[in-house]
């Protein structure tokens, strides 16, 4: 982890000569100080105003839908081995953070399988380009099982069920009295942030709240024409 984001920016330029910055929305080549380029930015999924969170959560703060570009960048990180979209995530769940207070901002820990096929945790990543940019410290205080089953390709309860046994809460880092904000690059049901927040309010969290980049669209009656993107 860098000690800033100074020394961060330092370290992307100089990465930047050999492995050139590229949008993580649709892979143009960027400039060295850019973070995507400003025709995917104007069409992006944003969401606007406040998402209802789960059970066990407090408030959750969403930059967009998961849908067209926003999803294509989740997925070049979570599958695609690439990890510049974490740069763009990060940058805009702290606008979304703006001036919330907490003690820690807590990854959902990606399974052991996942993290070991693309070499890195892509929540992890998120959250630690996050914290440079809201002087919130990120701590792995979440630890999944071995094994742990991918939530994919589960239906809402079998997710619940799945979530609330594959993680466990690090004895090693004290939660006691903390305000946590769970960082995840989507999420779709809300049962995984519902059931961590479960897990570390049973541990002492005084409240947990959570930031993703992105989450699934639920659409109701009338509401389809509300979320207009343009196809590539």
């Amino acid at each position: 982890m860098f000690k800033s984001l100074k020394s961060y920016e330092r370290f992307r330029r100089i990465v930047s000569l050999v492995a050139p910055n590229r949008c993580p929305f649709c892979g143009e080549l960027l400039d060295n100080e850019d973070y995507w380029c400003g025709e995917c930015y104007r069409y992006l999924p944003f969401v606007h105003g406040l998402v209802t969170p789960p059970d066990n959560i407090s408030a959750l703060y969403v930059c967009c839908f998961y849908t067209g570009r926003a999803r294509d960048a989740v997925l070049m990180l979570k599958y695609g081995g690439l990890v510049y979209p974490a740069d763009a995530f990060a940058i805009m769940m702290s606008d979304r953070l703006y001036g919330v207070g907490a003690d820690m901002l807590v990854p959902v820990p990606n399974g052991r399988m996942g993290v070991l096929k693309r070499g890195f945790s892509s929540s992890e990543l998120i959250a630690e380009r996050l914290a440079m940019r809201v002087g919130i410290p990120a701590v792995n205080a979440l630890k999944a099982v071995s094994g742990k089953r991918e939530q994919k390709s589960l239906n809402a309860e079998a997710r619940r069920k799945n979530a609330l046994r594959s993680f466990y809460a690090d004895k090693r880092v004290d939660v006691k009295g903390k305000r946590i904000i769970l960082i995840d690059e989507v999420t779709t049901t809300g049962s995984t942030l519902s059931a961590v927040g479960e897990l570390l309010r049973g541990v002492g969290a005084e409240d947990v709240s959570a930031a993703v980049f992105a989450k699934t669209v639920e659409f109701t009656h009338g509401q389809r024409n509300r979320y207009k993107i343009r196809k590539r």
